[in-house]
């Protein structure tokens, strides 16, 4: 009997063991959840805005809201399930405003916010996850550490180039990987060919909010991903070109 015994414990001991062993290989699938990073009052401002455009004969500038601005500021306003409402406020050296108010969902990204600059994206998404739940969502590049708004912080990177006929359209975003807010972009867009000649270039980066407290010493800085590939320009305006050729709509209304 002590030895049916021993013999069954030794075959559970061995089903154990593979099955510890099955589940310590088979892959693991992380699940991407969808909350807002951010809450009501939260405020972020952008300064170092730049924006720059040439043509020959477009109709229009598509960085032409970022033309002549001093700053850009974001205000969360309200917060509901994957739903954030915020107002944008475009600031003028002459002390001139103008506001809007756009809702996005982080979770599918429905909203009236500009489908090329997410300006709030989930919290805590981290590279290679997409940025909304859709299988056409553009996905995270990096996440790495920079130093934004006087703290190191912890980024998610899309860093893109698109190939024109004649050209390209290099796009550049950063987010704060925690609360999900935009710390900065660059774009940097240009074509040239027997019809016309066509460049948009703009910047901007995170240089003030109340999400976290500003660092008073800091004996390492991290770089910044956005100041090494702004250099180059960014644009918020990413797919001019698109919107001048009539082939794509990347961004039309920022």
């Amino acid at each position: 009997m002590s030895g049916i015994l021993a013999r069954n414990h030794n075959v559970t001991m061995m089903v154990l063991a593979a099955i510890l062993l099955l589940y310590g290989l088979a892959p693991v699938s992380a699940v991407v959840t969808y909350k807002p990073g951010v809450k009501p009052g939260d405020t972020a401002t952008y300064g170092q805005v730049k924006a720059d455009w040439k043509s020959d004969n477009a109709p229009f500038s598509p960085v032409k809201d970022f033309l002549g601005i001093s700053s850009i500021t974001v205000s969360i306003l309200n917060v509901a399930e994957t739903d954030v409402t915020a107002r944008q406020t475009f600031n003028y050296p002459n002390g001139t405003t103008r506001s809007i108010v756009w809702v996005e969902d982080v979770q599918s990204g429905d909203g009236n916010m500009s489908s090329a600059i997410a300006w709030i994206i989930a919290g805590s998404l981290v590279a290679p996850d997409p940025l909304y739940e859709s299988s056409s969502a553009s996905t995270i590049g990096e996440t790495v550490q920079g130093v934004y708004a006087g703290s190191i912080r912890t980024v998610n990177i899309i860093n893109s180039t698109q190939p024109e006929p004649g050209g390209f359209c290099k796009f550049l975003r950063v987010w704060d990987q925690n609360t999900g807010i935009m710390l900065g972009f660059g774009l940097n867009y240009t074509v040239s060919n027997a019809n016309y000649h066509v460049s948009a270039s703009a910047s901007m980066q995170m240089t003030r909010t109340s999400l976290w407290t500003l660092l008073e010493h800091t004996t390492t800085r991290a770089p910044s991903p956005i100041f090494g590939l702004a250099v180059f320009l960014a644009a918020i305006a990413s797919a001019s070109a698109y919107a001048l050729h009539g082939k794509r709509r990347l961004v039309e209304d920022l």
